[in-house]
């Protein structure tokens, strides 16, 4: 990253919003943390993750990378587009890897009314799903489930479950994952960092290792 304009670009997650990876704040770097660009119906996560990055002018210089869902978007946007380097934060390349029961879950969600995909936000099931967890990260991730509209969980697990995956990236990636991780277990994934003691929302619980571990990662993207 020899350019002084490069910026990290972090996406955040399904039912989730900025406040999932604004803690990844990297000295010396512009780091943008945008929320998520309204999904249109029918559109592809390929469609949209072009779409993502017409609107954030993603070029060469940038390093790009997301929270889960948001993880996926980058890749599909490091696939499509030369970028500086990719981060995948307790993410997957190929989302054929998840557990079969999503599709099943993905499939019933059409049918749910919203107020039962508004019980995502009720604390039992947050600490369940995110374990280990901390009370404040708990808060967080009830807050960002609150608000965020049922009509997008249904349209980003239908894109997640329909992108065909991002292989022949030729960008260097970072992947971190959680060893606790219930949502996208890190057998999902191909991980080169896994966090002790983590689950899905490590970048709220773990906020300083990550950071670090980014921070590294940016290193050798600067190196001669």
């Amino acid at each position: 990253m020899k350019d002084d304009r490069s910026r990290l670009v972090l996406l955040s997650g399904m039912g989730a919003d900025a406040r999932l990876v604004r803690p990844m704040q990297i000295p010396g770097l512009e780091v943008l943390t945008p929320e998520h660009v309204e999904p249109t119906p029918s559109e592809s996560l390929i469609q949209y993750a072009t779409r993502v990055a017409d609107l954030m002018r993603i070029n060469q210089t940038d390093v790009i990378g997301g929270a889960s869902f948001g993880g996926m978007v980058a890749a599909e946007i490091a696939r499509q587009r030369p970028v500086a380097g990719l981060i995948l934060l307790g993410s997957c390349l190929h989302p054929q890897r998840l557990p079969r029961t999503y599709r099943w879950v993905e499939r019933i969600g059409k049918l749910l009314p919203d107020a039962v995909l508004r019980l995502r936000s009720w604390r039992p099931f947050v600490r369940w799903r995110f374990s280990p967890v901390t009370a404040e990260a708990q808060d967080v991730l009830i807050a960002m489930a609150a608000d965020c509209p049922p009509s997008q969980i249904r349209e980003f697990g239908r894109m997640a479950l329909g992108w065909p995956g991002a292989a022949g990236i030729k960008c260097p990636v970072l992947s971190i994952h959680g060893d606790g991780d219930r949502i996208i277990p890190s057998a999902c994934a191909e991980p080169g960092l896994v966090l002790q003691g983590a689950g899905h929302a490590f970048t709220l619980t773990h906020a300083q290792q990550t950071i670090s571990a980014v921070e590294e990662f940016l290193k050798t993207l600067s190196a001669p």
